[in-house]
């Protein structure tokens, strides 16, 4: 009985890392720590920012629906951009990709460190020290892996 050659089946189109060809091999994958640590600490930030918002009295206002027709208090409104119209779900979904990546001994692009770090230093320089500054945690951790990351490829290159 002959077996395909396992190059042959992955399409020329697909883009896959050396750390997803080694899965398929068998091989182990040494995670990134720092990855894994950055999506540690986005996770955390976002847990902590929902449970520091969480208590409050718009919440069945908010499911009742009365909004959708009629202007939000300011008190409503504020409280709406901070929790369910605010970062964490994004913050959580891009958390659990970073986990995903870093377990998968990738790093994230240099561009999701630099956005998420200015974004945090723009956010501190309007409001001044607030949990923003917790954000640019996993923006250095993500930073250095990725710069890490280049460093070594250039190596090998």
């Amino acid at each position: 009985m002959t077996h395909p050659d396992t190059a042959a089946s992955i399409p020329s189109s697909a883009s896959y890392t050396v750390a997803d060809a080694a899965h398929r091999d068998g091989a182990s994958v040494r995670p990134d720590r720092l990855t894994v640590s950055a999506a540690i600490a986005l996770l955390t930030i976002s847990a902590l920012h929902t449970v520091a918002f969480a208590l409050h009295p718009w919440w069945g206002a908010w499911m009742a629906g009365p909004f959708r027709t009629t202007q939000l208090p300011l008190d409503a409104a504020v409280q709406f951009w901070g929790l369910p119209g605010g970062f964490v779900v994004p913050g959580v979904l891009l958390a659990l990709l970073l986990l995903r990546a870093g377990r998968r001994g990738d790093t994230a692009p240099l561009y999701v460190s630099l956005i998420l770090g200015t974004w945090a230093l723009l956010c501190i320089w309007m409001v001044g020290p607030s949990g923003f500054l917790l954000l640019l945690i996993p923006a250095t951790l993500l930073l250095i892996a990725s710069l890490r990351s280049r460093r070594g490829t250039e190596r090998r290159g």
